[in-house]
């Protein structure tokens, strides 16, 4: 990891004031800006000169993701499986960023690995399985309490959706991101930046202070897991119970 930097810390509030204009639809601004940082990128360190290319490539596949959607509205599908291809669809700004990052012989993570559980971590470890615990002993709490009708294809199609949101989210996110943010920052402002551009990225539909905080503080969870652990699987593990919490109890709903 690198120290930090005035252009870095720039580039980071940057992509946070881009993704904010990108989720409010204020795009005459947002892609002024997109221009002026293609301009801008002859005065970039290598390293962040990375970063704004992988801030371009993100934008770049978000509004492919975006297309591709409204294409795919146009077809009669099953309402679950039009949200499985809506999730599936961020493949493609993951794919646009790690081509990015393989131009410049780059390492695209250094989270994707198995969870390093050493003497020095124990004590994460511990925690960490008693998070876990008490968030599958609330799911189950909830489905005895709430008598909620579980049968074979609810629990399948609950568990499909919650695994690959919360993977494909983990890997852009903690996996990818993260680790970019900490080359051209500290793994704190990393973890604070990614959690910001993460939290307002779930605003895209409607702005709310509370699920803007909800998943701020989610996103700051899940990076510490990640960094942590140096792998994002404790995160994927973590954000898909959080998710199947979150439906047991009506915060979510799904087309099941």
């Amino acid at each position: 990891m690198r120290q930090n930097n005035n252009q870095g810390l720039f580039l980071s509030f940057l992509f946070i004031v881009l993704i904010y204009l990108f989720t409010r639809s204020y795009y005459s601004p947002f892609f002024l800006i997109l221009l002026a940082l293609l301009l801008y990128l002859a005065f970039l360190k290598e390293e962040n000169r990375l970063f704004a290319w992988v801030i371009i490539s993100f934008f770049g596949g978000n509004l492919i993701l975006f297309y591709f959607d409204k294409f795919i509205e146009g077809f009669d599908i099953n309402p679950f499986l039009r949200v499985i291809i809506n999730q599936l669809l961020f493949i493609i700004p993951i794919l646009s960023i790690c081509y990015v990052i393989k131009q410049f012989n780059k390492k695209i993570s250094l989270f994707f690995k198995k969870p390093q559980l050493n003497r020095k971590i124990q004590i994460n470890k511990t925690y960490f399985y008693i998070m876990v615990l008490l968030i599958s002993v609330s799911i189950v709490t909830v489905i005895i309490t709430r008598d909620v009708k579980m049968d074979f294809h609810l629990v399948l199609s609950l568990f499909l959706f919650a695994f690959i949101h919360a993977f494909l989210q983990e890997v852009m996110w903690r996996g990818i991101l993260l680790a970019q943010f900490m080359m051209i920052t500290s793994e704190t402002a990393a973890i604070l930046f990614t959690s910001v551009a993460f939290s307002l990225n779930t605003t895209i539909f409607g702005f709310s202070p509370a699920v803007f905080l909800l998943n701020l503080s989610l996103g700051c969870a899940f990076g510490v897991l990640t960094t942590k652990y140096k792998s994002i699987l404790p995160s994927i593990i973590a954000h898909a119970l959080v998710l199947i919490f979150f439906f047991l109890n009506g915060f979510i709903q799904l087309p099941i």
